[in-house]
């Protein structure tokens, strides 16, 4: 199984956001897509970022301990570039599942973009896939699956 390439179990239907978009807005698209992390994409589509759930809900906190301590003041949201995380954790289409899940343990992570670079020196990645720990869940699973329908 390690050496099933990403290709074959990541997601290709990306949600993604602009870091011009209030962190609510990634609350909305996370709660709306039942997700837990969303790519931060400039307007030329490349990757810039990365918002988690954990980093919205920093947000929100920051929020409202704002304005619980500020009497008068509205509730303001910060913006996806000012919660997002810049030094994104990427991997290639062409990576191993043993290669990805390396990744994830080294830097603790539960979801990492599958990215294609823009030309062959560019360091611009544009997103194609996305890959979770549930993808990887869900290969194991049919594979046990597939054995257990295999034995009768």
């Amino acid at each position: 199984m390690h050496r099933i390439p990403v290709r074959q179990i990541m997601q290709t239907s990306v949600i993604s956001i602009h870091p011009e978009a209030l962190a609510a807005d990634a609350a909305d698209l996370m709660d709306e897509h039942r997700i837990r992390r969303i790519p931060v994409v400039d307007s030329d589509g490349f990757l810039v970022g990365i918002v988690s759930d954990s980093d919205v809900l920093e947000a929100e906190t920051a929020g409202s301990l704002r304005s619980a301590y500020e009497p008068g003041a509205e509730e303001e949201w910060l913006g996806v570039d000012e919660i997002m995380t810049r030094d994104v954790i990427t991997i290639g289409l062409d990576a191993t599942v043993g290669e990805l899940v390396t990744e994830m343990l080294r830097y603790k992570v539960a979801g990492i973009p599958v990215v294609q670079a823009e030309s062959e020196n560019s360091k611009r990645l544009r997103v194609i896939g996305m890959v979770t720990e549930t993808d990887i869940f869900a290969m194991i699973a049919a594979a046990w699956e597939a054995e257990k329908a295999a034995q009768g």
